[in-house]
C-alpha cells in the first residue's frame, strides 16, 4: 500500500510548480502562526460548521457564510447554553437544512450532520473556553511530529473531521505548516501538472498521509516552500493555475 502511495515528480513537473509560485506565491494569502488567538469562539465554531457543512458540495458553506441571521441561531454562545441536547440538534438541523446542506435530512434521528455537530459542540464544550481552549491545548503539543498529533487528536474526537478537513481547519488558524489539505482543486492542479495522485485516500489516513509525505519531501522541499504556503498558493489561485500553458 505504502508503495502504490509514492507519488512520480519529475523534473518536468517541478518546473511547472516553480512557474506555479514565482507567478502566484507573492498573492496567496498565508495564514499567520498561532493566528486563531485574534479570533472569538464563534468563529472558531463556525469554521467548524463550515467543515461539516462542505462534505459533498461547499456551496452551501458560502450560503451559511452570508447569513447572519443563520450563524446567530447557532453561534457558539447560542447553542452552548443550551441544556436541551433535542433543542440544540434541531436549530443545528433547520440551519444546516436552510442552506441546502447535501445529506442533512430532515429526519434528525437520521441526521449524521446534526449529530456530528451537536458531538463537536459537546466536545468543545469540555474545554475551559470552548473552542479557544481547544485551541490552546492544541499549541502545547510539541517535538517533531506535533503537527501529526494534532491532526490525529481532532480526527479522533471531532465527527465528521477527517484527513482534509483536519488540515484545513489547523492551517487555517495558525496551528500547523507542514501539511496539505487535499481537496478537488488541489487534485486537479496535480493532474494538470501530469501527477497522478492514487484514488480513494480520502478515506484512507495512512494512504493520505503517505501522498501528503511525498508532496512536502518532492515538491515543497525543493521549491523552499512549507506546506501551507504550497496548499493555500493552489487554492487560492485555482482558476488561473488551471488555465496556464504548460505546453
Amino acid at each position: 500500500m505504502l508503495h502504490e502511495a509514492m507519488l512520480e515528480i519529475k523534473k518536468e513537473h517541478l518546473q511547472r510548480f516553480e512557474q506555479i509560485k514565482k507567478q502566484f506565491l507573492e498573492k496567496t494569502r498565508v495564514p499567520k502562526e498561532n493566528n486563531w488567538r485574534r479570533w472569538i469562539n464563534d468563529e472558531i465554531w463556525r469554521y467548524i460548521i463550515e467543515q461539516v457543512i462542505v462534505v459533498g458540495n461547499s456551496k452551501p458553506a458560502e450560503k451559511f457564510r452570508k447569513d447572519a441571521d443563520l450563524k446567530r441561531q447557532v453561534s457558539y454562545e447560542e447553542l452552548a447554553k443550551i441544556k436541551d441536547e433535542n433543542k440544540v440538534k434541531r436549530k443545528i438541523n433547520y440551519v444546516l437544512r436552510a442552506v441546502g446542506t447535501r445529506y442533512a435530512s430532515s429526519n434528525i434521528l437520521k441526521c449524521k450532520k446534526t449529530d456530528a455537530l451537536a458531538h463537536n459542540l459537546r466536545v468543545l464544550k469540555t474545554f475551559n473556553d470552548g473552542p479557544k481552549g481547544l485551541l490552546r491545548r492544541l499549541s502545547e503539543f510539541e517535538g517533531p511530529f506535533a503537527d501529526k498529533r494534532k491532526i490525529k487528536y481532532l480526527m479522533k474526537n471531532f465527527k465528521y473531521v477527517q484527513s482534509k478537513s483536519a488540515r484545513d481547519f489547523l492551517m487555517e488558524l495558525g496551528t500547523i505548516k507542514n501539511a496539505i489539505a487535499l481537496d478537488i482543486r488541489i487534485q486537479n492542479i496535480f493532474t494538470k501538472v501530469g501527477v497522478h495522485i492514487p484514488k480513494g485516500f480520502e478515506g484512507n489516513p495512512k494512504l493520505y498521509d503517505e501522498i501528503e509525505r511525498d508532496i512536502l519531501e518532492k515538491v515543497c522541499k525543493p521549491l523552499n516552500l512549507i506546506g501551507v504556503e504550497l496548499d493555500r498558493m493552489l487554492y487560492q489561485n485555482y482558476r488561473d493555475i488551471t488555465n496556464m500553458d504548460f505546453s
